[in-house]
């Protein structure tokens, strides 16, 4: 396995995070702190800073998609003018920048705020007059609108991901190519004989979709999985 960070002229920094707005890092109330990213955009890694486990969750689960081009936390903030007239900003939480060049604005909230303060109706304002230049389109991502073992396995899957591990990827293939109905994970890292490489492998498979899990849950020893489209 190679080191993410190491190149052919030794070992190199992720690159700065590009938030616009200062974010502490110590809180009291929440969990806060930053996870490299590797970019299209730039090639490399880079810092992403969060100020929740839902924004680490988001971040993870919004990456597992795979046609992430780039990722901005805290991008420059947009005016708007509230019903009573009043002329406010709001800073999203991350802009995306997908494969196909269209952007998306994203605020990530508790559900449990948005019911409370009907952020959903203050954050369908604010869309009613987000430039098109800053963003195609807007979304409210709440922790209602996913599984958590989903954030698991998305986590999961940007740790793999981290280490290429060409060999164990190629074993799981091979293993993969002769599958005929479902079997355990399990089964398939014990057919590989290389443990936890190929456990770690056989994740990087199933968000590829060369493996399909057989219901949703955590991607585990135990879990059922077949051939997924991209091997039909």
């Amino acid at each position: 396995m190679i080191h993410p960070l190491l190149t052919e002229i030794g070992y190199r920094e992720p690159l700065p995070s590009l938030s616009t707005r200062k974010i502490p890092m110590r809180s009291r109330t929440s969990c806060r702190g930053f996870v490299p990213v590797w970019l299209a955009s730039e090639q490399w890694w880079r810092r992403v800073v969060f100020e929740s486990q839902l924004e680490l969750m988001f971040i993870q689960l919004i990456l597992s998609q795979g046609n992430v081009y780039d990722i901005w936390e805290q991008p420059p903030a947009v005016r708007y003018v509230k019903e009573n007239g009043k002329s406010a900003q709001h800073y999203f939480d991350f802009l995306i920048t997908w494969m196909d060049g269209s952007k998306t604005a994203w605020a990530v909230k508790p559900f449990e705020l948005v019911q409370r303060r009907e952020f959903d109706q203050e954050i369908a304002l604010i869309a009613s007059q987000t430039p098109k230049s800053f963003a195609d389109e807007v979304s409210l991502f709440t922790d209602a609108g996913f599984q958590r073992y989903d954030a698991v396995n998305a986590a999961r899957f940007q740790q793999f991901s981290k280490s290429p591990d060409p060999a164990a990827d190629d074993a799981v293939a091979a293993q993969t190519s002769v599958l005929e109905g479902s079997t355990t994970i399990a089964r398939i890292v014990e057919q590989t004989g290389m443990s936890g490489r190929a456990y770690r492998a056989v994740v990087r498979a199933v968000f590829r979709g060369d493996l399909r899990q057989i219901k949703g849950g955590l991607i585990d020893y135990p879990t059922l999985v077949k051939r997924g489209v991209a091997q039909c």
